[in-house]
């Protein structure tokens, strides 16, 4: 256990025989809600790392727990990077991957997007994005969704997007500008939508293709039986669409960044049907 940056703490779990610190780092960021063991693959995901001599971090954000409400991906970007800036500095670390589950997929994608310090996004070697899942689609079929969508449209529009949403409108404290954040078209956690056009969703997603120069791999891991993801989305071709629109800025010559796992009878939090999916980190892995 450590503290990274002002009152956010993580925990390091290294191999067991290690006589220092791995410098390769595996950090696992859950979805809304989620905390420390954000996953039911948590230690099936440690097991990984120390196959493969890395350690598994698990950092606390404000946005853990029930914080996402009052928080954006803005923040949570500016503390990954204050979590990869400290383990390189304090505690060996040369080398990380991220796996984000849900809401960590945004995480992860934002990171990249706007981290400034080159140096420390050229350590990052590998990136899952575990059931990148649009928030949006969902809540798209609820019956207030259009009158949700304006009250919080109206506050932002009033200067007062950091007043919370009413308690009918979603499932947890939120604020309006982060209700739609998540829930408008466009918001700026709204990075999977099947209902983009291909021309959208490479807006949103084509700055990955620019790590393809320092070897960075993608493994884009979606759910088949996912129950966030409503009846009418193709499981599948939203995936190849999702890779396409990452690869887009990647050189044809070389291998592209993004790489689609289909776990076919997989639930949203891999609860159930995990098929190869550790298999498939395990291997990426041992490459680096």
């Amino acid at each position: 256990l450590f503290q990274y940056h002002k009152n956010l703490v993580a925990f390091e779990s290294a191999p067991p025989n290690s006589l220092e610190l791995p410098q390769k780092k595996c950090i696992l960021i859950g979805g809304l809600s989620d905390g420390l063991i954000p996953t039911p693959y948590t230690s099936k995901l440690l097991s990984v790392c120390h196959e493969n001599e890395w350690s598994l971090v698990q950092p606390i954000l404000s946005s853990s727990y029930l914080g996402f409400g009052n928080g954006s991906l803005g923040r949570d970007s500016e503390e990954i990077e204050c979590l990869l800036k400290y383990l390189s500095c304090h505690r060996n670390a040369t080398q990380f991957a991220l796996v984000g589950h849900s809401t960590g997929c945004q995480n992860s994608v934002h990171l990249l997007k706007c981290c400034d310090d080159q140096d420390l996004i050229k350590m990052l070697k590998l990136v899952v994005l575990q059931a990148p899942v649009s928030d949006r689609e969902g809540a798209m079929l609820e019956a207030n969704y259009k009158s949700n969508i304006q009250h919080a449209q109206s506050l932002l529009d009033g200067g007062n997007g950091s007043e919370m949403m009413p308690r009918s409108s979603f499932w947890a404290p939120i604020s309006a500008s982060r209700f739609l954040s998540l829930q408008d078209r466009g918001g700026q956690d709204d990075f999977f939508s099947s209902d983009f056009t291909d021309e959208e969703l490479e807006e949103r997603l084509c700055h990955i293709g620019r790590f393809q120069e320092q070897g960075l791999k993608v493994l884009v891991a979606f759910s088949g039986a996912d129950e966030y993801v409503p009846d009418h989305v193709n499981k599948e071709i939203l995936l190849k669409r999702l890779c396409k629109a990452m690869n887009a800025n990647c050189c044809g010559e070389k291998d592209p960044v993004a790489v689609p796992l289909m776990l076919e009878h997989g639930n949203h939090n891999l609860a159930t049907g995990m098929g190869t999916f550790m298999d498939d980190i395990g291997c990426m892995m041992s490459l680096l």
